[in-house]
């Protein structure tokens, strides 16, 4: 069992972001993925990331609307991925950048964790599957909250859940 806390990223009048924290870790995901990232001398990745921390800003004030997100998992949860769109990369096979998250709501997103993409699909690569599957189990446990008439607007600040 791993712990799952939810840390504030960005609280707006118009959406609330949150990331997440694994078994008391010093770092959050969304974190752990900006610092893998930043200091990239790949061009290509720098675009991406500056793409994905302008999608971020434009969802903290205008809501998570679906537009901003490329669909990923399974047609039974809300897991997508930043950034939507993606400059084409050449012939040199450079990957993309993808950061997975929660899609709950227009007003609540909650951002997980993410890495390089450098195959067709995330399955194929074991670090975005474990990003994904991690996801898979919080959404799947949030659903369950909310099915028990949880709102988690109001009450992801407070709450940590348990997840296989």
């Amino acid at each position: 069992m791993s712990k799952v806390e939810f840390e504030p990223l960005i609280l707006t009048d118009t959406t609330d972001i949150f990331t997440i924290r694994i078994d008391d870790e010093k770092e959050t995901e969304y974190r752990k993925f900006f610092v893998m990232f930043k200091d990239t001398e790949d061009s290509f990745l720098k675009e991406d990331l500056e793409r994905i921390l302008v999608a971020i800003e434009k969802i903290a004030l205008n809501g998570a609307l679906e537009s901003f997100f490329r669909v990923e998992g399974k047609m039974n949860d809300r897991i997508c991925a930043i950034p939507l769109l993606v400059k084409p990369r050449d012939k040199s096979k450079h990957g993309t950048l993808r950061l997975y998250c929660i899609r709950v709501s227009n007003n609540l997103l909650i951002i997980g964790g993410g890495g390089l993409k450098v195959s067709q699909k995330y399955q194929e690569n074991e670090v975005l599957a474990k990003h994904v599957a991690t996801l898979q189990a919080i959404d799947s446990k949030l659903k369950m909250l909310e099915r028990d008439g949880v709102e988690l607007d109001n009450e992801l600040y407070n709450l940590v859940i348990e997840i296989d």
